[in-house]
């Protein structure tokens, strides 16, 4: 890893289950007694399949819980190979992870009592960190990574579930307690980094995108937002699972609030709900460090989606997909402000200028994400007659009529 550039793949509710999927009526398209024959019928082979064809690497392999569904003993062990065997393949030096509540025992299904027992068992150790930090990962419900410019937390939003009772089951739901937020506060008041990320598998905030009722967001997540965007800690970007439905956003807050990443779901079957507007994904997030100093921007990147397709494999992700192939995010300014900088690109020189030609002006651009972008552009036709046409979440063209 670049200490000044940091680039991650994110696998996230994988929810494999011990069986086969060809009869199709399982939660997953993977099943532990799949065959491993064709990309295009496997989202474990077709992932590698599109790794070694477009060369993809990675400094790190984050996966925000639900590897296995309803914690399955062997379905969980299954994961986990496979995401070790991915971040090989990667060639990342880290595959770091977090509980989800399909990843806990919460329901005693598999008969010993002990909830999170098959996770502390899985080798290399849950959730991919040295002994230490696995120990204080599962006694203090978080652990921090750190490399160079880069500090991770990873936190445990499972870490309750098993308990509560039939009056107040907590499997319905995340939970940070604010004992662990106090613990988290001191632990990072070590030292500020330049990058800052949490990982986590419950939504720390109420995020409903089809309409549905739910109530699952993690119980003290408000209190973790505030925590975060307090400005002691340095600046967040939080990445969780569980919706299966992708999302970037900034949390509510100050102007410095992290930047909410929601992860679609790689290989869960998705509700009829959530298909026509999102599918499985699988991402590849880039933060340029360096470029970031130079712009004066806090925490920003770029984001690339692929779109499992069953029977297709792995493709470019569109526009109704959650997330578009490329997008960006970390640029807060006003969608009006925004198009009279680009607008003054043109005072002098009315020509058309393409999508790469406006980035080299305006390398700020390609940190704004989709609905901030397609503002811009109205904006820009609005205010100044100018007209931008978008592909792949960025612009593709752009001058006056």
């Amino acid at each position: 890893m670049s200490s000044r550039s940091i680039k991650i793949a994110v696998i996230s509710d994988l929810h494999v289950f011990n069986g086969s999927s060809a009869k199709g009526d399982g939660p997953s398209f993977i099943g532990t007694a799949d065959p491993q024959d064709g990309p295009e019928r496997h989202p474990f082979v077709g992932i590698r399949d599109l790794i070694r064809r477009e060369k993809i690497t990675a400094d790190l392999l984050i996966c925000p819980g639900d590897l296995a569904d309803k914690a399955d003993p062997a379905a969980l062990m299954y994961a986990w190979e496979r995401l070790n065997a991915l971040k090989d393949e990667l060639k990342a030096s880290s595959l770091l992870a977090t509980t989800g509540n399909h990843d806990v025992d919460s329901r005693n299904q598999h008969g010993d009592h002990d909830p999170k027992g098959n996770l502390q068992s899985l080798m290399p150790m849950f959730p991919g960190t040295d002994e230490a930090l696995c120990d204080r990962y599962w006694s203090r419900n978080f652990a921090i990574v750190e490399h160079q410019d880069v500090r991770i937390v990873l936190l445990n939003s499972a870490a309750f579930h098993g308990y509560g009772g039939d009056a107040n089951p907590e499997f319905r739901h995340g939970r940070v307690s604010a004992r662990t937020i106090s613990a988290l506060r001191q632990a990072l008041e070590g030292g500020e980094r330049r990058i800052n990320i949490l990982v986590c598998h419950h939504h720390p905030a109420p995020y409903n995108p089809v309409d549905e009722d739910d109530y699952s967001e993690m119980v003290g997540g408000e209190r973790l937002i505030e925590a975060l965007d307090s400005g002691l800690f340095g600046s967040w970007l939080l990445i969780h699972g569980h919706k299966h439905y992708p999302r970037l956003a900034y949390a509510g807050g100050s102007t410095s609030s992290p930047i909410i990443f929601s992860a679609g779901s790689f290989s869960a079957v998705l509700w009829q709900k959530v298909q026509s507007r999102a599918q499985n994904q699988f991402y590849i997030l880039e933060i340029p460090i360096a470029e970031l100093d130079l712009l004066g921007l806090d925490i920003a990147g770029t984001l690339t989606s692929w779109d499992w397709i069953n029977m297709l494999g792995w493709q470019p992700a569109g526009s109704g997909s959650g997330l578009p192939h490329k997008v960006g995010f970390g640029w807060r300014e006003a969608p009006r402000a925004v198009a009279a900088t680009v607008a003054a690109q043109f005072i002098t020189s009315p020509v058309v200028q393409t999508g790469s030609e406006i980035l080299n002006a305006v390398p700020k651009l390609r940190y704004l994400r989709p609905d901030e972008l397609e503002n811009v552009v109205r904006r820009l036709r609005a205010d100044h007659g100018i007209i931008a046409k978008l592909a792949d979440g960025m612009i593709s063209e752009i001058g006056r009529p």
